[in-house]
């Protein structure tokens, strides 16, 4: 049923008042809510019928059935509570996507007090997911999240429910995680590389940086170097133990630039530099980036391509 709209705001600031985010949550009683389910309304109907019938034609035996069920509704009540209380959750991994796609965060859920069975866990309009997790032990659920827009996608308020033991009761609780996934700019294709430097200048100059590229020379050898650069033939003919010295041109490296995007918006300098990220990134060629506030220095590999892409989904709060 859909409140209307004064109402649900009233009732979201009062969940933001009651539900402040936080990076780790352990449920307790200020943040569990418990009320009986349909079946759950239809057993006290039956067991109220079942009361009146056994005054009315004085029958002890309906009404104790009816006290049977009343006191089976009470203990439901604490052990569907319990099922919830005591449940705990932290922030876990991210995974970062292009806008217009699907993120996904994970939730690391533990239990120090007790078991916790068939306990759901939902994004408002999605399908929720199942889960039980045994006292002493930790399990990570991952939620998919909708990436609308680039930028930083923070986690929306979750629901957390349950209907155990008898599904005559539904306890939940809605959490506010402080926790976000990044949405990196959608691609936009260009034909011009928005980047300075390349092949034509690689003999012109030397980075002054550990590379793998141009031998320097032979240094002694100090206790952590890398045992692969020790310059083992020499050590054979007597030597020394020495270590190889190399160096990576830069003129070979190429370095996106925010300032060669000139007349264009925001939003499409930054899909094109997100193009030629993607670009550079398959032909394994060194690169950087250079945003208003912010320099990425050459470099190759996964770990390089994702600190560009988050970059350029956060910017311009780095």
């Amino acid at each position: 049923m859909q409140l209307p709209a004064p109402i649900r705001d009233l009732y979201e600031r009062w969940l933001a008042r009651r539900l402040p985010p936080a990076r780790q949550i352990v449920l307790d009683r200020r943040r569990i809510f418990i009320l009986p389910t349909g079946y759950g309304f239809f057993y006290l109907l039956v067991a109220a019928l079942l009361f009146i019938g056994g005054i009315n034609y004085e029958n002890n035996l309906i009404l104790a059935l009816s006290f049977l069920l009343a006191s089976l509704f009470m203990v439901a009540i604490l052990h569907t509570f319990r099922n919830l209380f005591a449940l705990g959750m932290r922030n876990g991994d991210s995974e970062s996507g292009f806008a217009g796609e699907e993120g996904a965060l994970e939730l690391v859920l533990f239990a120090q007090r007790r078991d916790h069975h068939c306990v759901w866990f939902r994004w408002r309009g999605q399908d929720g997911q199942q889960i039980s997790i045994r006292r002493g032990e930790e399990e990570s659920l991952w939620l998919n999240l909708p990436l609308t827009e680039r930028g930083r996608v923070a986690a929306p308020r979750l629901k957390v429910e349950s209907r155990f033991p008898l599904g005559l009761l539904r306890t939940w609780s809605y959490l506010s995680l402080d926790h976000y996934c990044l949405a990196w700019p959608r691609p936009e294709e260009s034909l011009d590389c928005p980047a300075d430097g390349g092949k034509e200048n690689q003999q012109a100059f030397s980075s002054g940086q550990p590379g793998n590229d141009e031998f320097q020379g032979l240094r002694s050898y100090t206790p952590g170097d890398s045992l692969r650069r020790v310059d083992w033939k020499g050590y054979a003919r007597g030597r020394g133990l020495n270590i190889k010295q190399f160096e990576e041109p830069v003129g070979g490296r190429l370095w996106l630039r925010w300032d060669r995007l000139q007349g264009l918006g925001e939003e499409q300098r930054l899909s094109i530099l997100c193009y030629w990220v993607l670009q550079l990134d398959q032909q394994r060629q060194p690169y950087g980036l250079e945003l208003p506030g912010l320099t990425l220095a050459p470099d190759t590999g996964d770990v390089h391509r994702w600190r560009l892409l988050d970059a350029l989904a956060s910017y311009p709060d780095y």
